[in-house]
């Protein structure tokens, strides 16, 4: 018996196999660690607008437009990361799904 890609057992119940998907199980999202700089500076960000926000409340306008600055910056790097990882990450499922052809039997 020969098969066209790597050896593999068939299946015995024409089952699904959940064993090996490319999806992520639940929790994997929450401890993937990938992610974490992003979230931390999208967070930056934030509490900077609030801080930009309390400053100009005081009068202070140029300390104000250097915090809003910083948060613009913060926040659209912080996003830009977010995007990047999540366009990254589905390109590499599609490419393990390409790659996982179903042996010939």
């Amino acid at each position: 018996m020969a098969s066209d890609g790597a050896w593999e057992i068939p299946p015995l119940d024409d089952a699904p196999d959940i064993a090996r998907t490319a999806e992520p199980r639940p929790g994997e999202t929450m401890a993937d660690a990938r992610n974490g700089v992003g979230l931390v500076l999208v967070g930056v960000g934030l509490f900077t607008v609030v801080v930009t926000i309390a400053i100009a409340a005081l009068g202070a306008e140029g300390w104000a437009l250097f915090a809003a600055v910083v948060a613009g910056a913060a926040l659209l790097a912080g996003t830009g990361l977010l995007l990047f990882e999540r366009r990254n990450r589905l390109a590499q499922q599609q490419r393990s799904s390409y790659e996982q052809q179903p042996a010939a039997w």
